[in-house]
């Protein structure tokens, strides 16, 4: 028989394991026999292809074919440096491709689900890849399978399977045994991995876990890995094919000038063609940033790798560009703005009011004055959650909400007088309650608990001094007036009935003895006052949706300084979009009583008025809304749905991390605009220094080889570097740049441009100083030019950074990559290389020449820098 089709005393004895779940040492053990419980889905990376991908360019190809032209004229001194300094730019981008490639790799796998399992009888959240075959898990609406598993125990259980069958229509699920075999699509009592619960509650026992499940079994046959890339990427390899073919036309415009003019004087030999052939090559080779797509993804994920560490997970590298644009923030307010950890501090009954001390999950307080041990009793047991221990600190597994009935009960002294019985109505958004049945010797019961008006429109009694009395108009206000007033105190009131039952007799939500309030205190976050005073400094509007009540909901903003209109669910179903729109316009920033269908319209009112939104969601309806925005942030306290859906997963619930992400994304973006912009403005500088000198009739200032060996020092590590460079002064204190602009907008473009004429400039007037450049070829001149044009490299980023103020002496990484590339840029000069370079050795008067062109190109740059700064705001 199959696995499916055993009874559960069976099944149980087959997988070893027990009704209460596995002990932990059992569960280590079985992890250590089976391995992880994790999908394979890429193979591994083939370090040979990617070292030879590097070289799989047009250009490159030019350079290979200039080598062995070399060779075969017995031009072996520069073939061989040549062939060197392929191989070195060769080594670095397979570096820079394979550290990119592992970076994204690892951002796969820090994307870790979560799962909740019974450990000798006690339910405690684990990473899924823990799960082993034997464990008791349980399962709520949003919740992702990690593992195949039969169902033990359910209630109004529907699954969403298009992730293994295709099929959108959602499963029907429940416990049983199959007296026949059955098709995956058929076998209703078994959960696979990959797919999700949309509605209802289940127990479940793992079968199958890793590449053992269906969905394993399914990736074997197919392992294709999703490409992470960005549409910043994508537009920077378009841009590199352009300018590529822009440069092939410069270059061959320089050969052809170049061989028309020797033509006309004097006649072409072959080794002059050969020289133009090379110059021409190296030129486009050193005018092409073909590291340029390697650095961005290098920058994109060293800034995912920083955000990791600020308690922020990005799950696509994609919304690391739009976090630079994001000018809306739509926040919810429980364990967003404020820490989620809910404590009961009144319990309130018709005839009784009782104060709770201690704050948070420990079960440890005092109740002062008279309460209902039936209040505390219905919260207990019409409850999903659990408290456990871990290393002496009190931890939950559930809804923080229900876990704070929990520490109520005990600490009011609710033992175990009950057992709670399979039969429940689970909560949703709709009904905005929960019921379960429970059982104490022959006596059966429902227990509801809910938000106050939804238990109180399914009441006809009220519980006082014990007995049940007619709900009267009078205490049907008398209990709105309460919760009211506590809502108005930024309070969470949850309400509490009953009605007796048979044993036969299923749940239905009517005719309940309504018993009592709890009201429960979530305290805002420290940090997030601040926070949002920083969101209106950075141009960020910052607006709060909450189930709330709308009493709580204005408190709440008052305490945070979110103000404007307030908009309740109520009011949201009865307007028309554009009404919405045109109240969004009216500085309508906290919504109130909002069901989660609600978040996805006010997202899309948002981007039709042209901005960015950022949306925060935890639960299985936000998943559309979060989708539908621009940045997608999933809590981490949230269901795996919402997690699938976002862009970006909160490892820490705090309103803040959503800021200092946004913060981080301003600063990862202008890194990348920096690398972009040294790389450019110096290969665009190499371009016209050469372009001009032909035009000029001048004998070249600089050689194939110096232009290869420039391009390999400052196109390397120091673009490298700056991928680690800090947050400029005055990042939160901008405004959000526009949508869909380009990656250099005028004043950056305008800067990279100067910069390259700047140095172009310098170098010519350089040459022209050290030498005639119409009548003699210089090679002491030469290397001046070469020396200056390595240094000037370097006072370029010093420039871009002064644009964007960030600290001179901030990046120790990036100075150490000047110092090196300097001290071989001095090797090459002082050493038998330098006749391989063509370069003579400057003299004191050359040295002097260069250092008043590097100190006048150093001020001409940093004034066009803070000009084009303050111009820029």
């Amino acid at each position: 028989m199959h696995l499916y089709q055993l009874p559960p005393a069976a099944l149980l004895a087959e997988m070893e394991s027990h009704p209460e779940g596995l002990s932990q040492a059992e569960a280590e053990e079985r992890l250590k026999s089976v391995g992880p419980n994790e999908i394979q889905v890429q193979a591994s990376i083939n370090r040979f292809k990617l070292f030879i991908s590097q070289f799989k360019s047009f250009l490159i190809y030019l350079l290979i074919g200039a080598t062995v032209i070399s060779f075969s004229t017995g031009e072996y001194a520069d073939g061989g440096l040549i062939l060197g300094i392929l191989l070195l730019n060769g080594l670095i981008g397979y570096f820079q491709e394979l550290s990119a490639r592992r970076s994204i790799e690892s951002l796969r796998k820090m994307n870790v689900p979560s799962a909740r399992v019974f450990r000798g009888g006690t339910l405690v959240n684990l990473p899924a890849r823990d799960l082993v075959p034997g464990d008791l898990i349980s399962l709520e609406p949003g919740d992702k399978v990690s593992a195949d598993a039969r169902i033990l125990k359910s209630a109004r259980l529907r699954t969403e399977e298009a992730a293994l069958t295709g099929e959108s229509v959602l499963s029907e699920k429940r416990a049983g045994e199959l007296t026949h075999e059955a098709g995956t699509a058929d076998q209703f009592n078994m959960l696979f991995s990959s797919t999700t619960v949309v509605e209802g509650t289940a127990e479940a026992l793992v079968l199958r876990t890793a590449m053992e499940t269906e969905i394993g079994k399914i990736t074997r046959l197919v392992r294709e890995t999703e490409e992470m890339q960005t549409p910043l990427q994508e537009g920077l390899e378009q841009f590199g094919k352009y300018m590529g073919w822009i440069v092939l036309g410069i270059c061959a415009v320089v050969a052809l000038v170049m061989l028309g003019r020797d033509w006309m004087v004097h006649g072409i030999g072959m080794a002059r063609v050969l020289q133009v052939f090379m110059v021409a090559v190296a030129l486009a080779v050193a005018a092409v940033p073909e590291g340029l797509p390697a650095v961005v993804t290098l920058t994109l994920s060293l800034g995912v790798r920083k955000l990791l560490k600020s308690k922020a997970l990005v799950r696509r590298l994609s919304a690391v560009e739009t976090l630079g644009s994001c000018d809306v923030i739509c926040s919810d307010k429980t364990g967003t703005l404020t820490r989620n950890e809910m404590t009961v501090v009144f319990a309130w009954t018709p005839e009784s009011l009782a104060e709770i001390s201690g704050l948070g999950y420990a079960p440890v307080g005092d109740i002062t004055g008279e309460a209902d041990s039936l209040l505390f009793e219905i919260g207990k047991y019409c409850n999903r959650a659990s408290l456990y221990q871990e290393d002496g600190v009190w931890r939950i597994a559930g809804d923080p909400t229900e876990a704070a009935m929990l520490v109520s009960a005990a600490k009011a002294g609710i033992g175990d007088t009950m057992v709670r019985g399979e039969a429940s109505l689970p909560f949703d958004a709709d009904r905005k309650r929960m019921s379960v049945k429970v059982a104490r010797a022959a006596e059966y019961m429902q227990f509801t608990k809910g938000a106050p008006g939804a238990i109180l429109d399914i009441c006809t009694h009220v519980r006082i001094a014990g007995e049940a009395k007619p709900l009267t108009e009078t205490l049907r206000r008398q209990i709105l007036g309460r919760a009211n007033q506590w809502a108005e105190e930024a309070l969470r009131v949850l309400a509490f009935a009953y009605r007796p039952l048979s044993d036969t007799e299923d749940l239905e939500e009517r005719d309940l003895i309504f018993v009592g309030l709890q009201a429960m205190t979530d305290p805002l976050r420290e940090d997030v006052a601040q926070a949002v005073e920083t969101c209106k400094k950075a141009g960020i509007r910052v607006i709060m949706i909450t189930g709330d009540h709308k009493a709580t909901a204005e408190a709440i903003g008052a305490k945070l300084g979110i103000s404007g209109r307030l908009l309740t669910g109520d009011d949201l179903a009865g307007m028309r979009d554009e009404v919405l729109t045109e109240a969004l316009r009216d500085g309508a920033n906290i919504f109130a009583r909002t069901a989660p269908e609600h978040k996805q319209r006010i997202v899309i009112a948002l981007q039709k008025m042209g901005h960015t939104v950022a949306m925060t969601g935890d639960g299985v309806n936000d998943a559309p809304a979060l989708r539908q925005s621009d940045i997608g942030i999933a809590l981490g306290s949230g269901t795996d749905v919402a997690k699938e859906a976002a862009d970006l997963v909160l490892l820490e619930d705090s309103f803040a991390t959503i800021v200092h992400t946004i913060e981080e994304g301003r600063g990862i973006y202008d890194n990348i605009q920096k690398s972009v912009m040294l790389l450019l403005s110096g290969n665009l500088a190499e371009v016209l220094i050469i372009f001009t000198a032909v035009l000029l009739g001048w004998s070249l200032p600089l050689t194939a080889l110096m232009l290869l060996w420039i391009n390999l020092i400052t196109d390397g590590l120091p673009a490298l570097a700056l991928a680690l460079d800090p947050f400029g002064k005055g990042t939160m204190e901008r405004k959000p740049r526009p949508r869909n602009t380009s990656l250099l907008p005028a004043n950056e473009l305008a800067l990279l441009l100067i910069m390259a004429v700047l140095v172009t400039a310098g170098s010519l007037f350089l040459y022209a100083m050290l030498a005639d450049p119409l009548t003699e070829e210089a090679p002491a001149a030469r290397a001046a030019v070469f020396t200056f044009l390595v240094a000037a490299e370097f006072v370029v980023l010093v420039g871009i950074r002064r644009y964007f103020q960030v600290k001179v002496w901030s990046n120790a990484w990036l100075w150490g990559a000047i110092a090196l590339c300097l001290g071989l840029q001095m090797l090459v000069i002082y050493s038998p290389l330098a006749q391989v370079f063509e370069a003579g050795v400057p003299d004191v008067a050359m040295w002097k020449w260069l250092g008043i062109s590097l100190g006048c190109l150093y001020v001409c740059v940093e004034v066009t820098a803070l000009l084009l700064r303050r111009r820029s705001g």
